[in-house]
């Protein structure tokens, strides 16, 4: 079994129905920082975690700070740079694995050259009102569900149409509340749990979902969660685009400190702590796809609903749950 990728195993004997299994195998690679300086670590993150590199080295700065009892604060161009960094990460996404998904593997290559050269705000925001909402994307988010939902059978650019596929109800899991680093600390022992966190006793869904559900009352409500992810993530998009910037917040705890930092995917945590010298002699990294590859969390919900479905449909589903990182997909050897 590869470490660090999810594993996904479908499996039915004669006397059950199809079950999906879940499991992760994380590589630690953040064990790297013991007994190192906080400015090796710091100078040694984005070269350990590519993906959402700019959170993650903003996350090892607020917490070996925290940790040191130095002053912690984020500034306006920090938050700004994380929330580029997710603007980026999710244009990608859409322009790679969405279009690949739902219109083949050419379908958006002629907007990637776009994607490449544009290296800050405005570009990107004329990228994605040219290729994602077809109009101003401040305008396009003051229409409320109603709205967007018209938008979608409209069906002018891709990503609309997109929309219009994904018509199947499915369950799903309980939705992470919004959190600041001293909620979670309170309740830390819960997220830390040796098979897999959870909030409240629950598995929960830590997408771009949980932060838009409020906005998506009759999605939810009619279980169109699939439409209800991908909507969410342009929701998301528009925001940042339009000017609102992602979060951080630090917390201290009774053997080192804490950070959270809001990623495309969901909560980032870093845990640290030092030692007499000031040395790391603890550091943990729990990302958003803890939550997406819970056993019992969403991939295992979602997709033992769809075990009779073709592969590219459960890989359509994947890809819009979204982990951070490689996953396989196989068949145990009893299915039949």
């Amino acid at each position: 079994m590869k470490a660090d990728q999810i594993h996904i195993v479908l499996s039915q004997n004669k006397d059950s129905a199809p079950a999906v299994r879940v499991s992760w195998p994380r590589l630690e690679a953040e064990r790297l920082f013991i007994g190192q300086s906080a400015a090796q670590a710091v100078h040694t993150t984005p070269m350990l975690f590519a993906l959402c590199a700019r959170a993650q080295t903003l996350a090892a700065r607020l917490v070996l700070q925290q940790a040191a009892g130095e002053p912690v604060s984020v500034s306006p161009q920090q938050r700004g740079s994380i929330t580029l960094e997710a603007v980026r990460e999710t244009l990608r996404k859409l322009l790679l694995d969405w279009s690949q998904a739902f219109d083949g593997a050419a379908a958006a290559a002629h907007w990637m050259a776009q994607w490449r050269a544009a290296q800050d705000l405005p570009a990107l925001r004329s990228l994605a009102e040219a290729m994602v909402y077809g109009e101003d994307c401040g305008h396009w988010l003051q229409g409320g569900e109603d709205g967007w939902l018209a938008w979608m059978q409209q069906g002018a650019t891709a990503p609309a149409r997109w929309l219009q596929q994904l018509d199947q109800p499915l369950p799903g899991c309980a939705l992470l509340p919004a959190l600041d680093a001293a909620t979670l600390a309170s309740q830390l022992a819960d997220w830390l749990r040796p098979g897999g966190p959870v909030w409240q006793g629950q598995a929960c869904e830590a997408s771009a979902l949980a932060r838009e559900a409020e906005h998506l009352p009759g999605l939810l409500a009619a279980g169109l969660l699939a439409r209800a992810r991908l909507l969410a993530r342009l929701l998301q998009l528009a925001r940042w685009l339009n000017g609102a910037l992602l979060q951080s917040s630090v917390a201290s705890l009774p053997d080192g400190a804490l950070a959270l930092v809001e990623t495309a995917r969901g909560p980032l945590v870093h845990l640290a702590a030092l030692d007499a010298s000031g040395c790391i002699s603890r550091y943990r990294v729990l990302p958003p796809t803890l939550w997406h590859a819970h056993p019992e969390g969403v991939l295992r919900v979602s997709l033992g609903f769809l075990a009779d479905a073709p592969a590219a449909e459960w890989q359509r589903q994947i890809s819009l749950i979204d982990p951070c990182v490689p996953y396989s997909v196989s068949k145990d050897v009893e299915y039949a």
